[in-house]
């Protein structure tokens, strides 16, 4: 299973037996972990999408257009499967925010190749939204 979810819970997922993968421009410091550069956004145009306030469906467009469209959605699903047998994608963004994990959720359970879910939890329990 490919879950999402982000860095301020790494410990959390960890002791569930999550294998944390980050798909961030970067990652926390000391974190020596897993990651799968090949989801992080340009940090060029997210840049200019942040200073300037830019809209959300600007940043989609410019996702797609550099990061997904380069992407074979089978690859990157077998990629995401091979390190664990229950990855957590990593970003920095809570579960309620805007944040490119959600379209990368969205764009694999599109493709059929896996099957993407937020990973919450909540007293103990787990949650599994989208």
């Amino acid at each position: 299973m490919i879950y999402t979810g982000y860095w301020a819970k790494i410990k959390e997922y960890e002791q569930q037996n999550l294998t944390p993968v980050g798909i961030s421009g970067w990652s926390p410091d000391g974190y020596a972990g897993k990651t799968y550069k090949k989801l992080a956004p340009k940090y060029a145009w997210w840049k200019e999408w942040h200073d300037n306030n830019l809209s959300e469906q600007w940043y989609i467009n410019k996702y797609f257009e550099t990061v997904l469209n380069k992407l074979n959605p089978r690859t990157v699903a077998q990629d995401l499967q091979q390190m664990g047998q229950n990855v957590v994608l990593l970003c920095f963004e809570t579960p309620d925010k805007f944040c490119h994990r959600h379209l990368v959720a969205t764009w694999l359970n599109a493709s059929k190749f896996a099957d993407v879910r937020e990973y919450i939890l909540k007293s103990n329990q787990m949650q599994m939204n989208l």
